[in-house]
């Protein structure tokens, strides 16, 4: 069987012309979205990357300022080594003079005395008095064998009127 269209032709081609003409705007309209995105589409991920920079950019001057703050930690923590290091150095070198004067008094023979101390620097001057030589000299023999004596020098001796000797002695000390 035949289909019977009695849709006169004047209506069949308006409604074919409407088809075509629906297609045509629907594929016009289509085309100027596509034509608009892809003009747009750059114009947005340059606008993206914009916003990128900005951010990576803040995000550097950040960086930029803690890598400030640490040199000049690091370079405040290398300052404050050496003087650390230096304090260490000069603790280790200090004279105690609590034991040398142990030291002294412990080594002194009984037919000596002393009458004076001084003590500039690493040099111990030693005034005082002695019956005899002998009596001197095993005291500056005890004062050579400490270990922090670098040499022991007989400055002065006379007679006195009570017939004791005056000696002064130079103790030069050894800074460690």
């Amino acid at each position: 069987m035949k289909d019977i269209n009695l849709i006169p032709d004047e209506i069949k081609s308006l409604n074919e012309k409407r088809k075509k003409d629906t297609i045509t705007v629907i594929s016009f309209l289509l085309a100027t979205f596509v034509l608009i995105f892809i003009l747009l589409l750059p114009n947005m991920y340059i606008k993206n990357l914009e916003r990128q920079k900005s951010t990576l950019s803040s995000q550097l001057i950040n960086l930029k300022v803690k890598k400030d703050m640490y040199s000049t930690i690091q370079s405040k923590i290398n300052y404050y080594s050496e003087k650390e290091k230096i304090i260490k150095d000069l603790s280790n070198k200090k004279l105690n003079m609590t034991e040398i004067f142990n030291d002294i008094s412990s080594n002194i023979p009984d037919n000596v005395s002393i009458t004076d101390i001084k003590f500039n620097g690493n040099v111990l001057e030693i005034t005082g008095n002695s019956y005899m030589n002998k009596y001197l000299s095993d005291f500056m023999l005890n004062l050579r064998k400490l270990n922090y004596v670098d040499d022991v020098d007989l400055l002065d001796t006379k007679k006195s009127d009570n017939g004791l000797i005056q000696y002064t002695l130079q103790i030069k000390l050894k800074v460690v």
